[in-house]
């Protein structure tokens, strides 16, 4: 306790404080994670008990007249590529 002693009183009241702040942060987060949430979010069974899953259905087919989009640095490639004719 002899150090205490040799320390500002407005350290100690700031330590004082910032101790009890962090002790009732702690309390309120233990009070409001033992309280019960929302009602479960789990998926309900219909009554039929036919449930559909989740991708049962088959891919959608591209129509054929509709041709994939060019890749967008095709021309920056065939740029880069390219040899370099220009006379200096």
């Amino acid at each position: 306790m002899g150090a205490l002693s040799d320390l500002p009183p407005e350290l100690l009241a700031g330590w004082a404080l910032w101790l009890a702040g962090g002790l009732a942060l702690m309390l309120w987060f233990r009070h409001r994670s033992a309280r019960p949430g929302p009602p479960s979010s789990a998926p309900r069974v219909p009554p039929t008990g036919a449930m559909r899953l989740s991708g049962t259905r088959p891919a959608a087919s591209r129509p054929s007249g509709v041709r994939p989009a060019p890749d967008p640095f095709s021309e920056l490639q065939s740029l880069l590529d390219a040899p370099d004719d220009r006379k200096r």
